[in-house]
């Protein structure tokens, strides 16, 4: 019976795996990304500070914010990637989850679970 039970929510618990998974690689990601901006900010304050004229002043700004567009742009691209990677494992995990149960109609508490959830005929006598 235990056994029985453990082989039904396998499935589950590979769901909530890939998710664990996933969820770390992205908070792996941000926590990294973060980490490098708040150094990057730090190191940009004190660029600035040193930095005597205007034009140079702009200039620096500008590649750093190209460099933290760039990051960022990195960083959403892993994201993105972990995401796809995810969301094609829980599609494969459910496809073959559908395929071993196999015929529904073989199966007597799906046949039951169908007939409870047929919308109710709303043009015959119930509908008065």
């Amino acid at each position: 019976m235990y056994d029985k039970m453990k082989d039904s929510m396998k499935p589950v618990m590979d769901m909530a795996e890939i998710n664990k998974k996933t969820t770390e690689k992205l908070i792996a990601l941000q926590s990294g990304y973060v980490s490098e901006f708040v150094n990057a900010s730090l190191n940009q304050m004190k660029t600035l500070a040193e930095v005597r004229e205007p034009k140079a002043a702009v200039e620096l700004q500008v590649k750093y914010l190209k460099e933290v567009e760039s990051k960022l742009t990195d960083v959403a691209e892993k994201e993105m990637a972990a995401l796809a990677e995810a969301k094609e494992q829980l599609t494969e995990l459910v496809e073959k989850s559908v395929t071993d149960m196999g015929d529904v109609q073989n199966m007597p508490f799906m046949a039951e679970l169908q007939k409870f959830m047929k919308p109710m005929d709303m043009t015959g006598k119930n509908a008065k």
